[in-house]
């Protein structure tokens, strides 16, 4: 048999991707067809992927020719209406059918294995497998949220991950994580990218060669209907270009249940052989075609057909014969939806690109800039286009993608994808007696392995077979996911399962179950008796237990409590699963553990050295205990202070005016830009009291942190209790939680209720949307869109609340008063002032913003301030140009606002700590200011006037004497809970958590250098 070194040179070849060998030696295809693809009109014509320039074969959907090749056709550009993407389809029935199959020029690898990365749990909703190979990752199973964070924990490295394998199906429950993780990968990639870069660019310093690149970054994300539909709705917040982005969305399936002959995988590279499996509760919709938009029950419809005319004058000039063809809508549809996903990662557009145009021609959303008398660019802030159409000004487009306003329709898909994967065959051992028994020198035997025919004695050419033993087949496993009861017919259905040649060296069958789904259901575990030569593991919330997953986090909250048990509440958590394996299983089949390993090469069999352990959550309060009883010291003295009569005398009555005490806060996540091993991504929790509760942002996997802080069922009934989820800005980490949230609302919360979705326009449709992919009730949702009262969302202009109907405002019951303003921080960034009529209460959130003197006039008087607080001071050029506060900043908010009580969140550190601002704190935010005297606040003006927006408009502060006002400030941790009349004796544990905190870093610090 061929080698494999042989076997992987005619793959290259076939797949037309081989950078080795000529062009001019790849496989011609001659036979041609054309096919025109109409796009669709919208209200803001033209579409960016209509009259583009240029195409290049690797940005071609081919995904909708399968096969065929797609080539760029002539057209012309210059005609102005929706014109069809025009494609030449070459014959390629010996080529992949999406760019997503690629072949990296890597050896074979020595080393491979499959892991269990995550099993159900509050803090890892989904499960996932990570599958090593030396020069290459993939994950497989559901990408949910959490999943990144979980990473972070596990300490699992990402940046050779190149494919994703979604399995389930495609919605926010199984798949929420996904965005976050994409973003994540193209962080590290383009860090990568640029650590390489000037590794080599010192190598040209000293007159040596740079590395090129092995293999320029991707990432391939396969998966079941509507992922390409779920990564386009991301596209007015997600541009990344250092990460190229191919989905291979399979809407077909690969083998017709009448189709005979060999079961031929759908995914081949240099390491794995797969065979795709979609599972839909009708079999017999397996067999049609899948082109067609999927119905409610998922079974597939007549495809409707249009035809399209060719004009000959586009075509090449051999090909002005060529016939027209049909072309379904739904595949013309699908072609709009890859040009979105590939502008969002694949585009040309540039951030510092300036176009200049008359000010009545700019559409939003757009930045304007504007000459000044100096010649210097700055922002515009003239009159709007009404009152000086021909203006001209400079604006800074938007990335292509996200101009389109709305996506072609499509539903919620039911079909859950599932996966075999093989390894490659190994060639056998190398015989050196028979290779000598021939006549072959041993300066030869090189040739022979490496799959070459060398003539032997008496002119016989000797193959690599007659010197080989037997090739080694190669080893795998299988991903079985069911998200419903409904699909376990499909399953049984499926050839592949049964096939003797598929199903040959699959060792392991890993089975991701939906809460609904157990089993004790007689079909599957006859199906898991037939196949007793595979071991099967169950990653499900019935047999995994709800343990803490995040043990770092855990063991901080569990220290916290110890020191201040009023803020900080134990995790909720399970050390025992609801149900049993069903005991006639229990010799084939076991629950998953994290870590748990599969080897597949070079000798195959489990391996349990890596399985996490189950937390032992005592070990946290004996290392305090043991390592930093001081900190336990500081505890008492400060719980002896909080309880003396005299000082809660004297808080009573400084606070005596404070409405509505027993008002709550809690942090969700205290996090910037990504999750953290110690701090989720924002989100807080407000409860007041006959008002209801409200989430201020609600970043990924707020669900999680809710059912970690009061369990399953506590989770629930905040849940039914929520009124109203305000998103300030775009920005993934700030409300990529979002969805999932309303979904669990909608099946808990009384039919009848309504919740209120406070944001501004580009938020509401994406949430619009959505509802595409997962049905979240939209007739249950109302839209509080933010708009700007003059027509541009600039900071410093009011955000108005668009007015509710009386039946919305009905079916709201109690809403507070909605303030808001937009900030500088992003395109539509918003802060917001809710008040509470009957009580008084005043809450002022910002979200990310630099310091804006539009919200500390709208918070006025505010009894409550969140504001975010980045970067401490001495990162005041970061904070500047991130566009974020620093403390100082967020304190002088508070000062102008005149707020009781504050409350910093938003950080961005590696680990929990408390900034050193003891003397601040002491005497309040007020009373810092006048403790820092003039100058510094010279300063802080100083700043704002350099690039904070609205905060160069300085607003004046109370002229109340400091030590007068009763202010209070505190620093936000992951589930905290203080309520508004407790923040005088949270303040005092602040020494112990600042002493607990510190020790907490030592200890890190020093693991990592163990490690290292």
């Amino acid at each position: 048999m061929p080698s494999p070194a042989v076997e992987f040179a005619c793959l290259s070849a076939r797949l037309d991707c081989n950078p080795l060998i000529p062009s001019n030696k790849r496989p011609l295809f001659t036979q041609l067809f054309v096919y025109a693809a109409s796009a669709r009109s919208y209200r803001r014509a033209p579409s960016p992927l209509i009259n583009v320039p240029r195409l290049s074969t690797p940005d071609v959907p081919r995904s909708l020719f399968p096969g065929a090749l797609a080539r760029p056709v002539r057209t012309n550009w210059n005609v102005q209406r929706p014109l069809a993407l025009r494609y030449v389809l070459a014959n390629a029935s010996r080529t992949p059918e999406h760019p997503a199959i690629t072949v990296l020029p890597n050896k074979p690898s020595m080393t491979s294995f499959v892991q269990v990365v995550s099993v159900p749990t509050a803090d890892t909703p989904g499960a996932c497998l990570l599958l090593h190979f030396d020069h290459r990752r993939y994950m497989l199973g559901r990408i949910a949220e959490g999943t990144q964070r979980n990473m972070v924990q596990r300490k699992v490295p990402l940046a050779k991950i190149n494919d994703i394998f979604l399995t389930g199906t495609v919605d926010w429950d199984s798949e929420g994580g996904l965005l976050g993780m994409i973003l994540t990968l193209a962080d590290l990639k383009a860090a990568s990218a640029a650590d390489s870069e000037l590794r080599n660019q010192q190598l040209r310093a000293k007159g040596k060669t740079p590395k090129e690149e092995a293999v320029p970054p991707r990432l391939n994300v396969h998966g079941g209907r509507n992922l390409v539909h779920y990564l386009a709705t991301a596209r007015r917040f997600i541009l990344r270009k250092a990460l190229p982005l191919y989905p291979r969305e399979i809407r077909r399936d690969p083998r017709a249940a009448s189709q005979d002959g060999p079961l031929e995988p759908d995914y081949v590279d240099e390491n794995i052989r797969m065979w795709s499996i979609p599972l839909v509760a009708d079999a017999a919709s397996t067999q049609s075609s899948t082109s067609s938009p999927v119905g409610d029950d998922n079974t597939e419809q007549p495809p409707k057909r249009r035809k399209l005319s060719t004009e000959p004058d586009d075509l090449p000039e051999d090909d002005a014969a060529a016939p027209a063809e049909d072309f379904t809508a739904d595949e013309a549809d699908q072609a709009i939806r890859e040009g979105v996903v590939r502008d969002m990662f694949n585009s040309t557009w540039k951030l510092d690109t300036l176009r200049e145009m008359r000010l009545a021609d700019v559409q939003l959303p757009a930045k304007i800039f504007i000459r000044n008398d100096q010649g210097h660019i700055e922002p515009y802030k003239g009159p709007p286009a009404s009152e000086c159409p021909d203006t001209r000004v400079l604006v800074r487009l938007p990335w292509p993608a996200s101009k389109i306003e709305q996506l072609p329709a499509t539903r919620p898909s039911r079909e859950s994808m599932c996966y075999i994967v093989k390894c490659h065959s190994r060639r056998g051992k190398f015989d050196p007696k028979a290779a000598a028994s021939y006549g072959i020198e041993k300066i030869n035997f090189k040739r022979l392995t490496a799959g070459e025919s060398v003539p032997g004695k008496d002119g016989v050419l000797v193959t690599p077979d007659m010197v080989m033993g037997p090739s080694i087949e190669g080893r795998g496993f299988a991903v079985v996911d069911l998200p419903s009861p409904a699909l376990i017919d499909a399953l049984l259905a499926r050839r592949e399962f049964s096939d003797p040649d598929v199903m040959s060296c699959v060792d392991t069958i890993f089975w991701i179950l939906s809460e609904n789904v157990t089993l004790d259901e007689p079909r599957l575990r006859q199906f898991i008796k037939d196949r007793p030569g595979a071991r099967h593991l169950v990653l499900s919330t019935d047999l995994c237990p709800n343990t803490p997953a995040l043990e770092s986090p855990a063991a901080q909250i569990i220290k916290m409590n110890a020191v201040d048990k009023d803020r900080f509440h134990l995790p909720v958590f399970d050390m025992k699963p609801t149900t049993e394996l069903p005991e006639d299983l229990r010799s084939i089949a076991a629950p998953a553990q994290v870590g748990w390993r599969y080897r597949l090469a070079p000798k195959p069999g489990s391996d349990e050295s890596l399985v996490v352990p189950i937390m032992d959550t005592s070990k946290p309060i004996v290392e305090l205990a043991t390592s930093a009883p001081q900190v336990l010291a500081l505890a008492e003295a400060a719980r002896s202070e909080a309880a003396d009569p005299v000082f809660l005398a004297s808080a009573k009555k400084a606070q005596r005016d404070l409405p509505c005490p027993d008002a709550e806060i809690m942090p969700l996540g205290t996090g910037s830009a990504m999750p953290s091993k110690y701090r989720n991504v924002s989100a807080t929790l407000i409860r007041v009291p006959g008002w209801g509760s409200y989430l201020l942002d609600c970043g990924e996997n707020t669900l999680g942190q809710l059912r970690r802080a009061f369990g399953h069922a506590g989770a629930d009934d905040v849940l039914r209790d929520l009124r109203a989820i305000y998103i300030s800005h775009a920005h993934a980490d700030h409300h990529l939680g979002t969805i999932r949230v309303i979904g669990r609302w909608r099946r808990v919360a009384d039919p009848t209720s309504r919740i209120a979705i406070i944001a501004t326009s580009k938020y509401q449709d994406f949430v619009r949307e959505s509802h595409q992919i997962q049905d979240i009730a939209p007739q249950r949702l109302v839209p509080i869109t933010l708009r700007p009262s003059d027509g541009r969302p600039t900071p410093g202009s009011i955000a108005t609340p668009s007015p509710l109907t009386v039946a919305d405002f009905d079916a709201l019951s109690r809403l507070p008063t909605i303030e808001a303003c937009f900030v500088e921080h992003c395109y539509e960034a918003t802060a917001v002032v809710l008040t509470f009529p009957d009580t008084g209460l005043k809450i002022a959130y910002s979200g990310d913003c630099r310091p804006s003197a539009a919200f500390a006039a709208l918070g006025r008087s505010t009894h409550l301030l969140i504001h975010e607080c980045t970067f401490e001071d001495e990162l005041q050029g970061d904070a500047l140009a991130k566009k974020h506060s620093t403390l100082s900043e967020a304190l002088d908010v508070g000062r102008r606002m005149g707020a009781r009580r504050i409350l910093l969140t938003h950080f961005s550190q590696r680990y929990p700590k408390l900034p050193l601002v003891d003397d601040k704190m002491k005497v309040g935010a007020a009373a810092a200011a006048v403790i820092e005297g003039s100058s510094n606040s010279a300063e802080g003006d100083a700043h704002a006037g350099a690039g904070a927006g609205d905060a160069a408009q300085a607003i004046p502060a109370d002229e109340t004497k400091a030590d007068e006002l009763d202010v209070d400030v505190l620093f936000a941790f992951d589930l905290m809970r203080v309520k508004l009349g407790e923040f005088k004796q949270a303040k005092k544990f602040l020494p112990a958590l600042r002493e607990l905190l510190q020790e907490e870093e030592k200890k890190a610090d020093e693991d990592e250098g163990v490690e290292q």
